[in-house]
């Protein structure tokens, strides 16, 4: 009985998201730039122009269209 109320609370537990904390323009930009930094110097221009477009279609959405203006699309090869 004991067992099965515990594995009823850690189910409620796994369900129930973590906080969430809310990220600034200027936070998300940031991250953004560094994510993509990293897959440019990694050469992987592939996931580089795939991290770009994911991560500027999230800016916009996630704050109402805006765009991070210090963050340049990666240079084809």
């Amino acid at each position: 009985m004991l067992l099965a109320a515990a594995a009823g609370v850690a189910s409620v537990i796994t369900i129930c998201p973590a906080k969430v904390q809310a990220v600034s323009l200027n936070e998300a930009c940031g991250m953004f730039a560094s994510k993509l930094n990293a897959a440019v110097q990694s050469g992987d221009q592939a996931k580089a122009q795939l991290i770009y477009q994911d991560g500027s279609q999230r800016i916009a959405q996630r704050f109402n269209g805006a765009t991070c203006p210090n963050v340049k699309p990666p240079a084809p090869n």
